[in-house]
């Protein structure tokens, strides 16, 4: 469930900011022989965005799956090259810690969005690895350490963005006080986090915000916007995304 949750909201981002319509979307994945289990919730996450129209609209999912022995780096950048070759927008992998970071370094390289989701040696998928920092510290890896929550993912982000000041949309039936962690642990690294509640009627929310303001306020709301977290449906922040690059 873990990895179905991360994997639609990793997609969401990729089809949202990378896909152009009528366009495949082509997703690699690498697993450990003996993580079996991964390889079946892969696919029944991938199986589950196809079929859901809130998410995509003309694109549609491919993806290419590669099993490697455990504690194998040098095997699994061998693969993950083979990947490339083909054309692959992201790669999903749940490996030990040793092929994790070798992955990580290829795909920082390469600017490859890559969800990894992290095991040990004997393949439970509980250890937690520490990966290499990168280049200039646009790192292209979501390490998730199931069970993963939403707070975490967050932060995650945020920090690994080195964003000081953003935005979190939420929707009006989202429970806010489900945050509350999330903005605690922000408050305390000194970030500036302002919630706004989005309405349904999604143009309208810009409709009124872009009559009401200066024109200097609104190039700086605009700036703003490309720091932002959509608590939103998919449909919602599908519209959302769709009127802030108007």
């Amino acid at each position: 469930m873990e990895m179905l949750t991360l994997l639609f909201h990793s997609l969401w981002i990729l089809q949202c900011n990378t896909v152009s319509a009528d366009s495949i979307i082509h997703i690699g994945a690498i697993f450990e022989e003996n993580a079996v289990r991964d390889d079946e919730v892969f696919q029944l996450a991938v199986s589950d965005l196809s079929l859901s129209d809130d998410v995509l609209q003309s694109e549609k999912i491919t993806h290419s799956i590669k099993l490697i022995e455990p504690n194998n780096p040098f095997q699994a950048v061998q693969e993950a090259c083979e990947l490339m070759n083909q054309g692959i927008l992201a790669l999903v992998t749940s490996t030990g810690c040793a092929s994790a970071s070798a992955l990580q370094s290829l795909t920082d390289a390469m600017h490859i969005p890559h969800l990894y989701i992290q095991r040990n040696s004997e393949g439970s998928p509980r250890t937690a690895c520490q990966l290499n920092p990168s280049p200039g510290g646009q790192r292209y890896t979501l390490a998730a350490r199931p069970p993963v929550r939403l707070n975490d993912v967050m932060l995650t982000l945020v920090e690994e963005l080195r964003w000081q000041k953003f935005i979190v949309f939420y929707d009006i039936e989202y429970d806010i006080r489900g945050l509350q962690g999330f903005l605690d642990q922000t408050s305390r690294q000194g970030v500036d986090v302002a919630l706004q509640r989005v309405d349904r009627n999604i143009s309208k929310v810009f409709t009124n915000l872009f009559t009401t303001m200066r024109t200097e306020e609104l190039n700086r709301y605009r700036d703003t916007l490309r720091r932002a977290i959509l608590l939103l449906s998919p449909h919602g922040a599908h519209s959302f995304i769709q009127q802030g690059k108007k």
